[in-house]
């Protein structure tokens, strides 16, 4: 939804929230104007460092000390951008929101589907955009991945198996800030933080799977309880069946999503590269006509062309200036959001419980778990 605030006007002043390694980033893109109609009117930052940082790189800049006081600001700028620890995104989110303000949050939008659907609702209250940024939204393979599965030149989709354990990560990265790898401050591990955003190219890819079986490592590779290894089934009413494996604690990783239809195969390589191996007939037309006992369905394997389009994070900014000057549509708009963690929190039952569990997610139900899994850590790290 494009504000009213923004309509006849040429620029979007825009507030990072959050200085750290990803909030100084996109600071710096907006500040050197890489976001045509987007301005930087301000930083907020929290910690002494970080704001004699600013002055100095970023001297025209105003600085914010909190939350509160970038809000009661407000009616000086147009958006945020929301670059905290996750479980400070929705309440900024709803602060800006009150302020009449547009809002474009790091990803997970928030730690729990119930207060995801708070925020969305606060910004349909609001009437003002809200977007996330699932960067990788804009990568050329992805999209095209997209297009060739919704037009129905993969034919009809029966399996899909993405290994993607490219995130090893040493101690070194999960005691770089209090609040991550952990219940109490992330609200989980692998799939909470790195995975978001593969499980948001899945579901934007093939649609949401209705249900997942999980087997989860819970600390298989580091010294904390939330999960660092990951093997998913997403299970589709369709008869779709998919698989997902990840991991933090293995290396060398790779990335490759491989899709099957009944027309032939696609395949992405690191997000970069994309094949199709495309079978002559159809395997149900094959299964007609073949008269042979131990019949091969030839195949002939292309490699499609995919144009490159620029620094994907810039790619998200730009769209979500574009959607509120001149009403482009989101790439990434909120409310789709939910959808990453309802997976996940979908996948964290389904260990828990050592089921299947239907999506989406019985909110109550897994904020109950939940809260005993802090509880435990609680008891742990007190030892």
């Amino acid at each position: 939804m494009t504000g009213e605030k923004n309509l006849q006007k040429e620029t979007v002043r825009a507030v990072v929230i959050g200085f750290g390694g990803m909030g100084s980033q996109y600071a710096r893109m907006i500040y050197d104007k890489k976001i045509r109609g987007m301005e930087l009117y301000g930083i907020c930052c929290r910690n002494q460092r970080g704001q004699e940082r600013i002055r100095k790189e970023f001297p025209e800049a105003v600085l914010f000390q909190n939350a509160e006081e970038t809000m009661a600001h407000g009616e000086e700028f147009d958006a945020v951008i929301i670059v905290t620890p996750h479980d400070s995104h929705v309440a900024i989110g709803r602060q800006a929101f009150e302020a009449g303000l547009h809002v474009l949050t790091d990803k997970p939008m928030g730690i729990a589907p119930t207060e995801i659907k708070a925020l969305i609702a606060a910004g349909e209250k609001a009437g003002t955009a809200l977007g996330v940024m699932f960067n990788n939204r804009a990568l050329p393979a992805y999209q095209k991945a997209k297009e060739v599965i919704e037009e129905g030149m993969l034919g009809r989709v029966t399996r899909a198996v993405w290994v993607c354990n490219t995130w090893y990560r040493t101690p070194c990265y999960h005691k770089s800030a209090p609040w991550r790898s952990s219940w109490r401050g992330e609200r989980g591990g692998l799939l909470i933080n790195q995975c978001q955003h593969y499980l948001d190219l899945w579901q934007w890819i093939l649609g949401m799977p209705d249900a997942v079986y999980a087997g989860i490592d819970f600390g298989k590779y580091n010294d904390f309880l939330v999960d660092d290894s990951v093997d998913l089934q997403f299970l589709y009413n369709s008869g779709l069946r998919g698989t997902f494996i990840s991991a933090s604690g293995e290396a060398p990783g790779v990335n490759r999503f491989e899709i099957w239809g009944t027309e032939g195969r696609l395949t992405i390589m690191d997000g970069e590269r994309i094949f199709f191996d495309e079978n002559e007939l159809s395997t149900e037309e094959f299964a007609r006509v073949n008269q042979e006992i131990y019949g091969k369905l030839p195949h002939r394997e292309r490699e499609i062309t995919v144009e490159e389009t620029g620094d994907p994070y810039c790619l998200i900014l730009q769209n979500f200036a574009d959607h509120i000057l001149k009403g482009t549509p989101l790439l990434a708009p909120g409310i789709q959001g939910i959808n990453s963690m309802e997976m996940a929190c979908g996948a964290y039952l389904s260990a828990w419980k050592e089921k299947k569990v239907r999506l989406p997610v019985n909110d109550q139900e897994y904020e109950m778990l939940l809260k005993e899994k802090k509880e435990e850590e609680e008891r742990w790290l007190t030892k």
